[in-house]
Formats: structure tokens, sequence, C-alpha cells
């Protein structure tokens, strides 16, 4: 597949030293089994934490168990996010055999609501309670930056997949926390490429994104930058992700005739968005840096398919970027893959796995610490690219630029992501 290698100017790519991973030895990614069947436990619990011990073999009943924490909207409007992050690490544990090296994996969930207060209770119930040794979370920008600072208080390696914030970049590694690493890239990495390609196709453009740290920070990035490369920005609009009405707002947007429209929105606000987007008659160009063109977009769009027709969408952790993992995924929920899904996939199965696999091999004890150092020296080929992190404790996966056609995502091409300088973020 065709890959596209992002350079300009403004950004400095050289400014940053992979220092954090120079000398990793490569660790060996698990190999998927056949497609299985959904885990008994693969619903969403709401409750408050508690041990849930995958079925393993007979060798692991006297190993030490490793506890894995989940904080994750599991309620509230972003619930759909917490729901795709459990699937898949559901189905990573599924496929790992519920244990690694013979140690029984036990996860725990906690429910940050979607809300920073609420991240910061659910990580610290996870850290504090259940004594887990390493965490999957928070999933969105917002309750990532909230629980940041107590992460690093309480000293637990954790692993994110789609806080796209740029901000967060900087706080991370070298940056003072050295617990929090993110697999996928934020918007500042994705930004330039994405702004060129807007700018090769119209010269004016509205901004639209979710009213949070996700659709924020994306326009932190967009609407200074697309100027630069001669796009002007005539209007900048931000909805509540649980918006039910949008017509109001597209009717000014309407009015101010931009030739383009940029869109920073999860799946379901999207799918709302763009119903409505066909109803008041605009025809405008649209490009996407959420996800709008994802399975569950189109799962939700299914009754008309021609509402996401055309969308040209910038984005990571897709089916383009592992087929494989997309195929297996529907075959045992029945369900599409998301980003989320992915992501939590992901951070279970080729990064949390294969760096306890290397401690255990290494014969130091499970603690965090020793979890943390190994997550920091991972050097793991998937699918999707190379999980590698630099100084800042962030990899660079591939991204995909991809389209709608008849009601399925299409691929584009592959997009191979590089450092970037995140200098006033």
């Amino acid at each position: 597949m065709k890959k596209i290698k992002f350079l300009s100017a403004v950004i400095l790519i050289a400014a940053l030293v992979l220092s954090a991973c120079g000398g990793a030895a490569t660790v060996a990614a698990p190999t998927n089994p056949p497609p299985t069947q959904a885990p008994s436990n693969s619903q969403p619990s709401t409750a408050a934490p508690a041990a849930t011990t995958a079925p393993t073999s007979a060798s692991a009943a006297n190993k030490e168990p490793i506890k894995v924490g989940l904080f994750l909207p599991m309620t509230g409007s972003l619930a759909f996010l917490g729901e795709g992050y459990k699937l898949g690490v559901d189905l990573a544990i599924k496929d790992l055999g519920g244990e690694i090296d013979g140690h029984p994996i036990q996860t725990f969930v906690a429910d940050s609501k979607g809300t920073p207060t609420d991240a910061v209770n659910a990580a610290r119930q996870l850290m504090d309670v259940n004594q887990v040794q390493v965490m999957i979370g928070g999933g969105a920008s917002s309750t990532t930056l909230a629980a940041l600072p107590i992460v690093a208080e309480g000293q637990t390696p954790t692993v994110d997949g789609t806080s796209t914030n740029p901000t967060i970049y900087n706080q991370l590694g070298v940056g003072g926390n050295q617990w929090l690493f993110r697999i996928g890239p934020d918007d500042l990495i994705m930004g330039q490429g994405f702004s060129e390609k807007i700018a090769q196709s119209v010269k004016t453009i509205s901004f639209v994104g979710d009213d949070n740290q996700f659709g924020r920070g994306a326009g932190q990035v967009y609407v200074p930058l697309l100027p630069k490369l001669g796009t002007q920005v005539l209007s900048e609009d931000y909805f509540d992700p649980a918006t039910a009405d949008y017509r109001p707002g597209l009717t000014k947007i309407k009015s101010v005739g931009a030739e383009g429209i940029l869109i920073v929105m999860t799946d379901q606000s999207c799918a709302t968005f763009m119903r409505q987007f066909r109803e008041v008659g605009l025809t405008m160009q649209i490009f996407s840096r959420g996800a709008c063109t994802t399975g569950l977009f189109n799962q939700l769009t299914k009754d008309d398919p021609t509402i996401g027709e055309g969308i040209t969408e910038f984005t990571f952790f897709t089916d383009g970027n592992d087929s494989g993992l997309a195929k297996h995924f529907s075959q045992t929920y029945n369900q599409p893959i998301t980003s989320h899904r992915m992501a939590g996939y992901y951070a279970m199965y080729y990064t949390i796995a294969p760096a306890i696999k290397a401690l255990i091999a290494s014969g130091k004890d499970l603690t965090r610490a020793n979890i943390r150092d190994a997550i920091a020296a991972l050097s793991v080929q998937t699918p999707a690219g190379l999980i590698k992190f630099d100084d800042h404790n962030q990899a660079y996966l591939n991204a995909a630029l991809v389209t709608n056609k008849n009601g399925q995502q299409t691929l584009l091409s592959t997009v191979e992501l590089k450092p970037v300088d995140h200098t006033g973020y």
C-alpha cells in the first residue's frame, strides 16, 4: 500500500530524539489464534470495580496474577468509548489464553463517566484499592489530562490509545510523567499532513468539533494551521457530543458559504450531525479527523448510506491498519471494529502483554516500576506498524487516509507518521 511521509519546514522533525527507546531489543508480538467466541464477560460493567479473572491453564493456578485496571467511561455520553476499549481488551485476553507466561490476567473496570473528576476517582480506585499493576485509560483527552497527575502520583504504568489532545505530549516522559504511554497519535502529529491535503482541495472551510478536549484540541491545531497553507477558516463551532439538534449550527455554517467543512467528532455525534447536514441541504466538501467513516458510524447510518458518502477522513486504529483484526473482531462479536475497540486490543495484546512477557523472561518481579520500564523499552512490530516509544512516551503507529463509499469505509492510503515539534503546546 502506498505510504505518505509528511515533511514540512514548519515542523522540526529532527528536534525529537528517540532516546527512551535507544538500544531496546525487539520483542516478538504474539501470534493471533483463529477467531474465537466472545468472552463471557465481554459486556461492559457499570458497577464498582470487581476482579474478572480470565480462564487459564492449570499451570497458571499458583502463579501471581497480573492485575490490569481499566479507567474508562462506561456510562454517560462517552459510554461507547469505554465499551469499545473493554471489548478490545477482552478479545486480546481471550487470544492470549487468559494468561501471560502462566500468570493469570485479572481485569478491574472503574467508570470514569467521561468526566475529569470521575476519571481521577476511577484511577485512584484501581491503584489504591484494587492494587492493579498496570492500567489502560483514560481513552478521552479530557479524562486523560485530569488523570495524568494521579497516575504519576500512584506510579502506575498506563497505556492510552485515543487521547489526541496535543498538550498531553509535553507532559509525558522527559516532560515529567514517566508513567503514561500513548500508542495512538495526537492531532499535531496528524495535523500537518492532513491540513496540506485539505489545502490542496479547498480555499475556505468551516471547522466543527465536539465541545471537549478532543474537539478543541484539534481546533488548536487546524484553525491556525490551515490559513498558513492558504485555506481561510470562515467559522469555528463546538457542540456537546450529546447534542440532538445541530440544525441551528448548521444553518449558521451554511450562511458563511465555505467550500469545505472539517469535522472532529466521535462516531455517534458525527452520525447525528451528518444526518442533519444532509437534511439542511449542505453540499460542501467534507473532511473528518474524527470517526465519520468508521464501521460504527456506517452502522448508525445504514438506513441511508448516502449520509456518509464521500467523506475524506484522516484516522488511525482503523480497518485498513489491521484488516485481520477487523475481521477477527467482526467474527467474534458480530460488530464492526472502531478506533476505541482496536486501541483496547493493541494496548493489551501488543503493548502490555509483550512487555510483561519480556519482564518475566528477565527474571524480574512484576512491580509497577519494572512493568513501566519494560513498556518503555518495547519494540514490537504489529500489523499497524511499530510500537516503540520516544522520550515523550509516544509511539508512532501508522495512520490512514480513508473515504466512505456505498456505506463502507474504503482505504485510500496508509500514512506513516513521524515525530513533530510540540513546542508551544
